[in-house]
């Protein structure tokens, strides 16, 4: 496995290091790879994961990271949220489309005709299975609380990757298999072209962007996360206000970032 992939699976708790070889060893590398080669255009940065009436800490604060790589590289990125990670894009200063979860599957192609993405990319966003559910880590279906965003890369024929780190992100469906015989999970079925595994799927927007050569500054970290418990998201691991993610303090991604620093 490459250093990068190692970084970003670290200390993992779900068991993404268990199904790592199911991906090539530079799985990371490979997708900022791809992304450069991507026509210079609109990109969607679909996030936002259903807690208990909020949406939780990892997905938006990595998905405002990326959009930042994604700008100094020359791409127009569009967050695409439920009203429940409202506030804290409004807070970070970020563009972004929310849906409920009553919305048609004809809404989301007027998206898609309107904005001609280049590309999709899904941060910590939980898809569908097999049968149309939305399994959260504790096994309750969570369709009745949140947009089926994920119909954007079942409805769009632009390259797309997706980053989660527990088997039930939009794009763990390239790993279905693996996810139902190796975790014992219900995976989400829906694919993209590329996947990051990471332990927290903040570490791996992190990882993607030091992939693409755009790694932030400390500073710019900082101002990515600290608006969390200010803005109405929770960890969903401790189902808090706090400055973590998935029970990890911040402290955690603030070695990971010096650790990235110094693979660049």
């Amino acid at each position: 496995m490459g250093k990068l992939e190692e970084l970003i699976l670290g200390e993992s708790r779900r068991g993404m290091d268990r199904i790592a070889d199911l991906l090539p060893s530079d799985f990371c590398s490979q997708a900022g790879k791809y992304v450069l080669s991507w026509p210079r255009g609109r990109v969607l940065l679909v996030t936002g994961f259903y807690v208990r009436g909020h949406g939780e800490t990892d997905g938006p604060p990595g998905t405002k990271l990326l959009f930042d790589a994604l700008t100094k590289l020359g791409f127009s990125p569009l967050v695409v949220i439920d009203p429940f990670c409202a506030e804290y894009f409004q807070t970070v200063g970020l563009p972004f489309l929310a849906f409920g979860p009553e919305t048609a599957a004809s809404e989301l192609q007027a998206l898609l005709d309107r904005e001609k993405p280049v590309g999709l990319i899904a941060v910590e966003r939980c898809g569908r299975t097999k049968d149309g559910r939305y399994i959260n880590s504790r096994g309750a279906d969570i369709r009745d609380s949140m947009a089926p965003l994920d119909e954007l890369f079942l409805l769009s024929d632009a390259p797309s990757v997706g980053i989660g780190d527990g088997g039930n992100e939009i794009g763990m469906g390239d790993l279905e298999a693996g996810v139902a015989e190796r975790l014992g999970r219900v995976p989400c079925a829906v694919r993209t072209d590329r996947l990051i595994i990471a332990t927290v799927s903040n570490w791996g927007a992190l990882g993607l962007c030091a992939a693409l050569g755009r790694l932030p500054g400390e500073a710019d970290l900082l101002a990515a996360y600290a608006p969390c418990p200010k803005t109405g998201l929770i960890d969903g691991i401790t189902c808090g206000p706090s400055l973590s993610e998935d029970g990890f303090p911040l402290e955690h991604v603030k070695r990971l970032r010096n650790s990235l620093e110094e693979w660049i």
